[in-house]
């Protein structure tokens, strides 16, 4: 899945990177979270889901 959805894209990196993506009910990314805020990120997701 993380081909998938763009999170391993690099494959010479150690880790892959991490990012958050926001999925529809139609398997679609509805928004793509390359950079987060661990504390902050739960309520940026509720709203974007309202």
């Amino acid at each position: 899945m993380s081909v998938a959805y763009g999170a391993a894209a690099d494959k010479d990196a150690i880790r892959p990177k991490r990012i958050s993506v926001l999925i529809g009910p139609d398997g679609m990314i509805v928004k793509r979270y390359d950079t987060v805020t661990p504390t902050d990120h739960p309520d940026e997701v509720l709203t974007d889901l309202s």
